[in-house]
């Protein structure tokens, strides 16, 4: 519970944040704070309404430019959802190809916001997070380290740098670094999928089975996880066996007639 409520006094903080000039639309405020509680459960319908949420905000205060970074990040978060399920799909193309265009739009809405506010803090979460989901350890690094320099506490700056971190290493590697930061950042959702994954790639079903209960029990909505959850325990595929015939059978034999039973029954 107190990791939940400094999570999301980080989020009101940064939903506080507004351009300089004349006061912004209180209600856009108030909605956008209400998305970006709803991203750290990472459940599709809690991301669609954030979406939403931001959407609408962005409409009711244009000068919000916020509100337009954070619809970016959870496009990319989506995204790299969608193109993670599909790897474990027998035909994940269109589920793939469907998360590649979200972060290609995700990133179409950024980057004139990265022109016109470089050293936003939003703007700045937005892209270190999708440095970090792509594996662009470099790039990530340097936005984090800017992040913290100007005194930034926003734990989605950190999961830019963990997920950068695991996409470097091996998956026996990541598992110790994911464990780690889901016990430091237990309100955010996201990194409890990534290592159930990472569990179950090594093998561990019943570690995979447990962090996910863990995951549900903090976001009981989270398609996703029960998805992967039902592929677990679900029952092998039935597998038909053909035999062959012994080498020493007795060759086949032309038909013949039945004996016929005596009169007499004898």
């Amino acid at each position: 519970m107190l990791a939940a409520r400094s999570l999301l006094g980080a989020l009101a903080l940064a939903a506080a944040t507004a351009p300089a000039g004349a006061s912004l639309d209180a209600r856009a405020l108030r909605l956008r704070e209400e998305a970006l509680a709803l991203v750290a459960g990472d459940d599709e319908a809690g991301l669609a309404r954030a979406a939403a949420l931001l959407e609408e905000a962005a409409r009711l205060e244009p000068r919000l430019h916020q509100a337009r970074a954070d619809r970016a990040l959870v496009e990319l978060l989506v995204a790299a959802a969608r193109r993670d399920e599909a790897t474990r799909l027998e035909d994940g193309t269109a589920l793939s190809q469907s998360g590649r265009d979200l972060r290609e739009r995700a990133l179409d809405e950024l980057r004139p916001l990265v022109r016109a506010n470089p050293g936003d803090a939003a703007v700045v979460r937005a892209l270190a997070v999708y440095y970090g989901l792509d594996g662009n350890a470099a790039q990530a690094a340097r936005l984090v380290g800017q992040a913290r320099a100007a005194g930034s506490a926003d734990p989605w700056i950190d999961f830019a740098e963990l997920a950068a971190r695991a996409g470097e290493t091996s998956r026996a590697e990541s598992v110790p670094l994911l464990a780690a930061f889901v016990a430091s950042h237990s309100a955010l959702v996201r990194p409890r999928m990534m290592l159930a994954r990472a569990l179950l790639d090594l093998g561990r079903a019943g570690e995979a089975l447990a962090a996910l209960d863990d995951l549900l029990a903090a976001s009981p909505d989270h398609a996703r996880a029960k998805r992967l959850k039902e592929t677990i325990l679900a029952p092998p595929p039935a597998r038909m066996e053909v035999r062959p015939a012994p080498v020493d059978a007795p060759p086949p034999r032309p038909p013949g007639l039945l004996p016929r039973k005596r009169p007499g029954g004898r």
